[in-house]
């Protein structure tokens, strides 16, 4: 039986004003799949006014610079959840997509568990 290739888990997270919570999840749930080549962040700034943009490239030029996290913008007043976490979605290159609000913390390695 031939060896299978891991699936690619895409972790979206879709913020407005939220960058409070973000500044605490987004460092921790990175360091918790930081072994596992087979996974990506997507942070989609949905019109934020919190400097969130800024702040994701302050620190982590790097990791967006690799692909590691990804991260976009969209301007718009109001907060439409589903319209955000579908485009979320589709910035996501992994074979399974989860979505994890900017409040929530992942377990060290769920990737291997997904």
């Amino acid at each position: 039986m031939a060896d299978k290739k891991p699936l690619k888990i895409s972790y979206c997270t879709t913020c407005k004003g939220r960058l409070h919570h973000l500044k605490q999840t987004l460092p921790a749930n990175m360091a918790a799949e930081k072994n596992n080549p087979n996974v990506e962040f997507v942070v989609l700034d949905y019109g934020s006014e919190d400097g969130l943009g800024e702040w994701l490239k302050e620190n982590f030029q790097a990791e967006m610079d690799s692909g590691r996290l990804r991260y976009a913008r969209y301007e718009a007043p109001y907060f439409k959840m589903g319209h955000a976490k579908n485009m979320a979605h589709r910035l996501a290159t992994g074979d399974v997509l989860c979505n994890v609000d900017a409040d929530n913390f992942i377990v060290k390695d769920f990737s291997k568990w997904l």
